[in-house]
């Protein structure tokens, strides 16, 4: 029989009415009668609730506890690990995840649910049975997050929906597709290497989403703030506005790193096409290629972190 860890950390999923509307409720007696609800997945469940937030709540110090509540699990000897959580920061946290987690040796595979799994119409049921199977059947290895019909790679994740069951897509292929016959999977990576746990990331970035009107102090401004890496969300497969780019090389003269991806979520960015990435890559901008923006904001943090390591 598979020993699966069951993480919670609150989210949609747990959420039960309260005068102030939905609220994160969970707590170990919550999470064994939840296994009450669903079909019987014949591995032997251990629950734990690590916090109970609502996921727009959740910080770096937070994502750090739950990688580090995983790489327990997996030195314990679990065959898998099941992370429930809020659907609004959830591809951050996978992103994160998978970096933290780096050749995790058994499936760690993240959900949650679009209404709370008491509703009569919740998603929440088939969301935790489907992602418990996946944690146990053995297919599988390292991060990934089950949401719905889709199975996707835990660093090409994206919300794209606020109420559809189908919430995330993937900025790549998708690693597997849930029916009511199971799960297929299609492209799930396995193992390139050996297991390692890093949670020595620096978070003192800034997310910035070019705009026609981003004026280039932002990024003095960014300095000032003790900002030391910017993702940039140019525009299609590469392009910043050619006033910015003087802003943009002061920054990096001061040490900011700099990391540009497309505001687009498919084929990425590619510097050397136009005029303004060739600028932008003399100048130092590193290329995120086909990153998402949630999975940029990880690499960009580990690198940080990595470089500043005593």
């Amino acid at each position: 029989m598979k020993k699966i860890k069951w993480l919670s950390t609150g989210g949609t999923i747990s959420c039960i009415p309260t005068e102030n509307g939905l609220s994160p409720a969970a707590a170990e007696p919550q999470m064994m009668d939840m296994l009450l609800h669903i079909p019987e997945t014949g591995a032997e469940i251990s629950p734990e609730c690590i916090m109970n937030i609502d996921s727009s709540d959740i910080s770096c110090n937070d994502i750090r506890k739950i990688g580090i509540a995983a790489d327990k699990a997996i030195n314990e000897g679990f065959d898998g690990i099941v992370i429930t959580h809020g659907t609004d920061t959830m591809a951050y946290t996978s992103a994160m995840l998978r970096k933290m987690l780096e050749n995790a040796p058994v499936p760690v595979i993240i959900t949650g649910a679009q209404r709370p799994f008491y509703s009569e119409d919740s998603d929440g049921k088939a969301n935790l049975f489907n992602s418990i199977m996946a944690a146990a059947e053995g297919r599988l290895s390292g991060v990934y997050l089950l949401f719905g019909d889709k199975l996707i790679r835990g660093d090409m994740a994206h919300k794209e929906y606020t109420k559809k069951d189908n919430a995330f897509i993937s900025s790549g292929e998708y690693a597997g597709t849930v029916s009511e016959n199971g799960i297929e999977y299609k492209n799930a990576s396995q193992r390139s290497g050996n297991y390692f746990f890093n949670d020595n990331f620096d978070e003192r970035i800034m997310l910035i989403k070019l705009t026609p009107s981003t004026d280039g102090s932002i990024f003095g401004y960014a300095s000032e703030k003790g900002i030391i890496g910017i993702v940039l969300e140019g525009y299609g497969i590469g392009g910043i506005p050619k006033r910015l780019l003087e802003n943009i090389s002061e920054a990096i003269k001061k040490g900011i790193k700099i990391m540009l991806i497309s505001q687009c979520l498919h084929e990425g960015v590619d510097m050397s096409i136009y005029e303004v990435g060739v600028n932008a890559a003399r100048l130092g901008v590193i290329s995120g290629g086909d990153m998402t923006a949630e999975a940029a904001v990880a690499e960009m943090m580990f690198m940080l972190g990595k470089e500043r390591r005593p």
